[in-house]
């Protein structure tokens, strides 16, 4: 069963046909003519896959990040940093790992950090002496913290495509991983500033320091308030994501005054665009995951792979081999939406707690995205820089090495990514 629909997959996929369409045209021709099912069964499907209030947060998070650019609080955010730490030796670097970080927990998405801070980040660290090609590895591999920091849209997708997991338990599962990437990012930019002078600025003076920490305040709460609320049990992760959304607004009309009625029309269009994407790939993928749930596919491979492992260990180190050589050639929301539904019972029968697979499952494929030959933030990335896709491919390797470095870590030590959730009570 799996093989035949493997099959009829990646032959779509060799023809140019789009993930979304090649998840529905292998899923259709099974239940048709291998079921032998009615073809009314694939709407009501993938109505059931989207009928979901959680996916609502979705689009809201991708609101917020986008408004937030919008809205000049970006800008603020990258003056503020270069403050903070552009008197240190590497400044320009930790500023880049920094400013990602703290989007992170704005946006969500890891496409989002490239598009909105990518040519600023790059450009500061062109002027303070960097390479072009480090500039942009670094910029790529920082945007990865994105879909790892809590808010996560790839989160919600795992958990949603996963079924019978907590988002906010997987939120809370993120954060010290993500800090673990940035430790590691930050690490790197340190070693490459060991090998030439670059530009430094001067100490600030405290009361331009306080007067710039002031201004970029109201987005440095905004995480808070997200995860405040919803781990202290005021409201819903969808709930977070819509009063995220009125805070961003409030903030753009009232206290920067920067963000106008035509932002905000744009902002909703990109977000119902990539919502969209989004929607059509889980409503596809939901007839991939009703197929393999009917079959019982999820037995089936845990008795496979217990002919040859039974520890969890190996099972994770093996899974995450896989995930990362597939993410080096699919989609990394694709890939989530397909194979989450089939892998987290195997995992859970191989004895591993859900949010740390799901963490080692959503940190492995990320970091597919800036991996070649087609991870869509290199391409993103080289277009920003004004890098070929080659140039960058080679300079991203030694952030590759290190992310992945730090995803055995969360494997090899699953307490970095249960702990917070633990003691949160998930």
């Amino acid at each position: 069963m799996i093989g035949t629909l493997s099959a009829v997959f990646f032959v779509c996929l060799v023809i140019g046909v789009p993930i979304a369409f090649a998840l529905g045209i292998s899923g259709a021709l099974y239940i048709v003519y291998v079921e032998g099912l009615s073809v009314e069964l694939l709407s009501r499907r993938i109505f059931y896959a989207l009928n979901s209030f959680p996916l609502l947060a979705i689009p809201l998070f991708i609101i917020i990040g986008d408004l937030a650019e919008r809205s000049g609080m970006l800008p603020r955010l990258v003056a503020w940093l270069r403050l903070l730490v552009g008197w240190s030796r590497g400044g320009r670097a930790y500023l880049n790992v920094f400013s990602s970080l703290t989007f992170a927990g704005v946006s969500g998405t890891a496409v989002a950090d490239v598009a909105s801070m990518g040519r600023l980040e790059i450009q500061m660290m062109r002027r303070a002496g960097y390479t072009l090609e480090f500039s942009a590895a670094l910029t790529a591999a920082s945007s990865i913290m994105g879909p790892i920091i809590p808010p996560s849209v790839a989160m919600v997708i795992y958990a949603l495509a996963a079924g019978n997991i907590s988002i906010v338990g997987l939120f809370l599962a993120g954060i010290l991983p993500g800090l673990l990437i940035a430790a590691s990012l930050l690490l790197l930019s340190w070693w490459q500033t060991r090998k030439g002078p670059f530009e430094t600025l001067p100490f600030p003076p405290l009361g331009e320091l306080a007067r710039q920490t002031f201004q970029v305040l109201p987005l440095l709460l905004l995480p808070a308030i997200i995860i405040g609320g919803v781990t202290g049990g005021i409201f819903t992760v969808t709930e977070s994501a819509a009063i995220g959304t009125a805070y961003v607004l409030f903030i753009g009309f009232a206290v920067t005054s920067e963000l106008t009625l035509k932002d905000v029309y744009k902002s909703i269009v990109y977000s119902a665009e990539m919502s969209a994407v989004l929607g059509l790939l889980m409503g596809t993928g939901a007839i991939i995951a009703w197929i393999l749930t009917r079959n019982q596919a999820a037995a089936e491979v845990t008795t496979l792979l217990s002919q040859f492992t039974q520890d969890p260990t190996v099972f994770l180190l093996a899974t995450s081999a896989i995930l990362f050589f597939l993410g080096m050639l699919m989609d990394a929301t694709a890939l989530i939406i397909a194979l989450a539904p089939l892998l987290a019972p195997v995992a859970l029968n191989f004895g591993v707690e859900p949010l740390h697979f799901g963490l080692v499952f959503v940190m492995t494929v990320m970091i597919g995205m800036i991996t070649p030959p087609v991870g869509i933030i290199l391409f993103i990335t080289s277009a920003v820089a004004d890098l070929k896709v080659e140039a960058l491919s080679r300079a991203i390797v030694p952030f590759v090495i290190a992310e992945m470095i730090v995803v055995l870590l969360v494997i090899f030590f699953p307490a970095i990514s249960t702990w917070i959730p633990r003691v949160a009570g998930f």
